[in-house]
């Protein structure tokens, strides 16, 4: 940062130099004096350039150490909202009705630019609502309310007429929609039965291991190029689908039967693990030899590829991730096993036992690798005397499951390792090229005034012509 504000002050006064001497020589009558350059140079090296260059370096480097990572957690309720329509109410579906007159002024002006304010006639209309009620759906969930539809027809639109006589257009209907959402209903039906679905969300957080160039924390391969040359190398997972869900599941050269399922009892896992543990699964199925020659090389290969911010940005796999690479041969049975966490250190007792897990005994279906994880709700007394209803994973029992949550052996529990444990890296950490160049061109800009101002008001202006 000294040499960027060094860099700043010398930018800064060589414009007023320059400034100085064009005013100068043209013999203008406003001009900078050494006396005001010397105050503006103290003024720019002293208060503009530091402060300027300290907030821009700051708002660079937050923008650095800002990552995506998902969060995992439970649907808690399905919200139904009634609205009651009126008249220029607040229901969304209307028509313009009862036309109404507003006298509304205006002015004439005769050729002697004499204006007089004069009225005319215009007619209004109010907005009636096509039905007396709309329907609007949300889920309420443990990362926060999701709106699933707004302003909608009620079901059997025709029957909920706010005035009898005047039908609902089709094309309204079709374009609001009635009744209950398929979504939605599928939500509610699932917490009527006390059975919770999983909820992924995408947050921001701060990764000092990411954000670092130059610590040999970061995790590298030599086998990118090669593994990623045959196509070997799926891209993270990033995005979310149909409203809160997250497909964390991949396979390479292996065609599941029933990828749904796969996906289906991640999810369910993920919503248990990132409520109790903080943590979040990655897991991707291979059937290829040239990986199962050296699975330890390609898990490698793979976590460092997904740790790349040039190629993947704030979505590179984040801290509190799990990725597992499930390796087979038959595509009927488990061959072998490979864990890794999205941390350099940390949670090695589990990643041994997924490693030694004796998975030549296990089928290769989602219910035995991963586990049928579900969530129930259930009341908790609280401090002050009062109970709560909160929502806990139920298991049953998958490989995965009884490891990672070290339910036999209980040092295989994941444990969540603190960003906090990293800071000393935050000193490695400063802006990139393209941001140390704004930050001189807005500090440049900031400075610019400066002598703008001794320009316009200095001494020389101040000083009568004799």
């Amino acid at each position: 940062m000294i040499s960027l504000m060094i860099f700043s002050i010398i930018a800064t006064g060589l414009a007023g130099l320059i400034l100085k001497f064009v005013f100068d020589l043209t013999k203008n009558h406003n001009n900078i004096t050494w006396k005001e350059y010397l105050i503006g140079i103290l003024v720019i090296s002293i208060a503009l350039v530091p402060s300027v260059t300290a907030i821009g370096w700051k708002i660079a480097k937050s923008n650095n150490l800002s990552f995506n990572e998902y969060w995992n957690g439970w649907e808690k309720e399905a919200v139904w909202t009634v609205i009651p329509c009126s008249r220029d109410g607040p229901c969304r579906n209307t028509y313009s009705c009862d036309p109404y007159v507003v006298m509304v002024p205006y002015t004439v002006c005769d050729s002697k630019n004499n204006c007089t304010t004069q009225y005319r006639a215009e007619t209004r209309y109010h907005n009636c609502p096509y039905a007396n009620e709309e329907w609007t759906f949300g889920v309420d969930t443990t990362l926060g309310f999701y709106s699933i539809d707004s302003y909608r027809f009620p079901e059997n639109p025709q029957a909920h007429r706010w005035r009898s006589y005047e039908p609902i257009p089709q094309y309204a209907i079709n374009r609001a929609g009635s009744g209950f959402p398929t979504f939605w209903s599928a939500v509610k039906a699932r917490l009527d039965a006390g059975k919770p679905g999983p909820v992924t969300k995408r947050m921001t957080y701060q990764n000092y291991l990411l954000a670092s160039d130059q610590t040999i924390l970061k995790q590298y391969s030599s086998e990118i190029e090669r593994f990623n040359a045959l196509k070997l190398l799926p891209p993270v997972k990033s995005n979310i689908v149909d409203m809160y869900y997250a497909d964390k599941a991949q396979f390479i050269g292996y065609t599941p039967k029933d990828a749904g399922d796969w996906q289906r009892n991640l999810m369910y896992f993920n919503a248990a693990l990132g409520m109790e543990l903080q943590g979040d699964l990655h897991l991707v199925i291979v059937q290829n030899e040239t990986i199962s020659a050296n699975p330890d090389a390609y898990l490698l290969a793979l976590k460092a590829y997904w740790h790349n911010k040039d190629v993947f940005g704030d979505d590179a796999i984040s801290k509190n991730s799990i990725i597992v690479v499930v390796g087979t041969k038959n595509g009927d049975s488990v061959a072998w096993v490979r864990a890794v966490t999205g941390m350099p250190l940390g949670n090695e007792q589990m990643i041994v036992a997924i490693r030694n897990f004796p998975w030549e005994n296990v089928p290769l279906t989602p219910d035995a690798v991963i586990g049928t994880v579900n969530g129930e709700f259930y009341t908790a007394a609280q401090d002050d005397g009062s109970k709560k209803i909160k929502i806990r994973g139920v298991h049953n029992g998958g490989a995965l499951e009884r490891i990672i949550w070290g339910l036999d052996k209980p040092q295989t529990k994941f444990n969540r390792v603190s960003m906090k444990d990293f800071n000393y890296l935050s000193g490695e950490i400063e802006p990139t090229g393209k941001q140390k160049f704004w930050i001189l061109f807005v500090t440049f800009l900031v400075c610019l005034p400066v002598w703008l101002v001794f320009i316009a008001v200095g001494e020389r202006t101040w000083r009568k012509t004799p």
